[in-house]
């Protein structure tokens, strides 16, 4: 996750959030700060549902949210927080609480939504052009204010220093330096006057540019005017579960791997019957969400020697088991290791070779369904599993005996060019 957006209540959570997500970034908004967020989003949105609450509430529930993805040792996130454009709500106590927990020396405070008419000119908010104590938004019956100037409503909530930056130097390259100047001493809140998108821009632009980037406190225009290699991650790797021991499948891998399309991680079948430790189990994890966090597509699947089946064999003449049966427990014990990997590191994508490995993998994260979306190939089906820990990322499915050489292949770039 490489942005966390925090916002007051529900509606300015989901437009802040869809001036990210219209990029093509996967972005996920949270009812209440109670909710588990899904492993696979680039975007985090929470709602505290707090402009109502007393201001000291307020601020301990943004502290809350953000101490798990702020705790030193770790990389932080980019840190955004939404306010209402016409500052309604607790957004002094809000800011300070979110510089706290997210230890930032500084907030740039742009809250302007031009294409709505809400602008910040000479420090003060104003509502198509009309200065925000005169509009029906300061006569609000749960949240009424009392001053058009930014700085004033702020100051009310906040003993931290807040200081203006106009128009002129924004406009004229003076922002970056002024930005600059005020790191220098304690904690600080900056409002910047902006009237247009470009204002916004250059906002947005100075303050990703700062050697410590400052806590970002707007709203839509904001959200709207970061540049989306700020929040995206790059392309994500694919993890390729192939536990099925036909020969086609063995052709597709190996194909696979010969030109260079992904890394393979061959498990011995004494390790998935049962006689490996776990710590066995969790290197194999680590080895393979080690080639995907190292951006390679990685294949995992059992080895195909012909003394891999007369392991079986044996096994089922020890256990008194059916091939089916041991096939079986081959399936879930591969699906608790694509379980461990997907713990381990995020995927963009996960093709499934094999009825009772795709089955084994569902159940494993959790599935309670396959909602298809269409076909990769001739019944080589793509969709997503819904309800599942990954329940937002493409899903290709193949029984072994289906496809061309070049199936897994082509699975690979289907994702790749449409994801």
């Amino acid at each position: 996750m490489k942005l966390i957006v925090i916002a007051d209540d529900f509606t300015g959570a989901c437009d802040t959030g869809a001036q990210l997500a219209k990029n093509g970034v996967r972005t996920e908004v949270l009812l209440t700060p109670q909710q588990k967020p899904s492993p696979c989003s680039d975007v985090l949105v929470v709602n505290t549902e707090s402009r109502a609450s007393a201001a000291a509430a307020a601020a301990r529930t943004v502290a809350q949210v953000l101490h798990p993805w702020c705790t030193p040792g770790q990389d932080p996130p980019l840190v955004f927080k939404k306010i209402d454009s016409t500052f309604r709500g607790n957004v002094g106590a809000e800011v300070e609480a979110a510089m706290l927990a997210a230890g930032k020396r500084l907030a740039v405070i742009a809250a302007a939504i031009p294409a709505a008419g809400r602008t910040t000119e000479q420090g003060e908010c104003r509502v198509h052009q009309v200065p925000l104590l005169e509009t029906a938004f300061a006569r609000d019956a749960v949240t009424p204010l009392a001053s058009s100037r930014i700085r004033t409503l702020i100051a009310a909530q906040s003993r931290l220093p807040v200081y203006e930056i106009g128009l002129h130097q924004v406009r004229y390259h003076q922002l970056g330096s002024a930005l600059a100047r005020l790191c220098t001493g304690g904690r600080a809140m900056v409002v910047v006057d902006a009237v247009t998108d470009d204002d916004l821009q250059q906002i947005a632009r100075a303050a990703l540019a700062m050697p410590q980037v400052p806590l970002l406190v707007g709203a839509a225009g904001l959200a709207h005017a970061l540049p989306v290699a700020a929040y995206r991650h790059h392309a994500l790797p694919v993890l390729v579960v192939a536990g099925s021991m036909n020969e086609v499948t063995r052709r597709q891998v190996e194909a696979a791997r010969q030109r260079g399309h992904a890394e393979v991680v061959e498990v011995a079948m004494a390790v998935l019957l049962g006689s490996a430790s776990g710590s066995e189990l969790q290197q194999l994890a680590e080895q393979v969400a080690r080639h995907l966090a190292h951006g390679r597509h990685c294949i995992l699947c059992t080895r195909q020697q012909a003394r891999e089946r007369t392991t079986v064999s044996r096994y089922c003449q020890q256990h008194l088991l059916t091939r089916r049966q041991v096939a079986g427990q081959i399936s879930q014990q591969l699906g608790r290791l694509a379980h461990r990997v997907t713990g381990l590191t995020r995927i963009g994508g996960l093709i499934l070779t094999g009825g009772d490995t795709a089955a084994a993998v569902a159940v494993a994260l959790g599935a309670q369904g396959y909602r298809i979306a269409g076909e990769v190939a001739a019944c080589i089906p793509f969709g997503t599993l819904t309800g599942s820990e990954i329940d937002d990322i493409p899903v290709i499915t193949k029984a072994g005996g289906f496809g061309a050489e070049s199936a897994l292949c082509d699975a690979l770039t289907f994702i790749e060019e449409r994801y």
